[in-house]
């Protein structure tokens, strides 16, 4: 289940064939939907594409993956959903995920309400995913599509293998104010070097303090889950 990049877009369509006939209009024939794809004729490229109907449990779920920043006007929409778009490309680079930046910002242009990313569990207004580019640096991507969570022992990243790249784990028994920028420094370092998931310990310093990291395989999620990184994940932890 894990194996694709997966784009949630809810909208108020009638039909499939007005969702069809605006995704034209609005896109000037550059897109189209045929036979289960979304066709980007333009860049010659092709995406899976499911339309389902009303999901009754979609409002929690963007609920949490904006983490409750969704204007009320913004979830009223989401509510009031008549179709579900499920998107899906190739994912394991950066070039990857850019691809499908395009293709979203036209499906949100022809009526889409919001999006939420699949793979990281993170959500965007219009407006937000409008912001990314196509050409966006590989920090922005990083700050964009990586979310950030916790359990009871470890603050972790989530989203990493979007990317092709393990995700990242710290204890917490680190400064919380200083956690997000320690997980999100070391994954702009491997995601910059392209670093493997061979199995090694080494070394990350930042601001004067050190941390002794190696490579585990994934514990947070279900392995069929979105969320889950079969690339597995970088457990820091700082030298004392």
């Amino acid at each position: 289940m894990n194996d694709k990049l997966v784009l949630c877009i809810p909208g108020q369509w009638k039909d499939e064939e007005k969702l069809v006939r605006k995704l034209t209009r609005k896109s000037r024939g550059e897109y189209a939907i045929t036979g289960g794809l979304l066709l980007d004729t333009k860049r010659n490229r092709a995406f899976e594409i499911q339309i389902e109907e009303h999901d009754p449990q979609l409002t929690e779920a963007f609920y949490y993956a904006s983490k409750g920043d969704f204007s009320d006007k913004t979830s009223q929409k989401v509510e009031k959903h008549t179709k579900v778009i499920y998107l899906s490309g190739y994912m394991g680079s950066p070039e990857s995920v850019q691809r499908i930046i395009a293709p979203v910002q036209t499906l949100l242009e022809a009526g889409g309400i919001a999006v939420k990313i699949e793979n990281s569990g993170k959500a965007f207004t219009p407006e937000e995913w409008n912001a990314i580019g196509e050409e966006a640096r590989l920090d922005q991507l990083l700050n964009t599509m990586i979310s950030y969570m916790q359990d009871e022992h470890y603050f972790y990243s989530c989203g990493m293998h979007m990317f092709g790249l393990p995700d990242v784990a710290l204890s917490k028994e680190t400064d919380p104010d200083a956690s997000m920028q320690v997980m999100s420094q070391f994954l702009y370092r491997i995601m910059n070097a392209g670093e493997g998931t061979e199995e090694k310990q080494d070394e990350f310093k930042l601001y004067g303090a050190t941390y002794l990291y190696n490579h585990q395989e994934g514990f947070f999620h279900e392995e069929n889950s979105f969320l889950s990184n079969p690339n597995g994940i970088y457990v820091l932890n700082e030298e004392q």
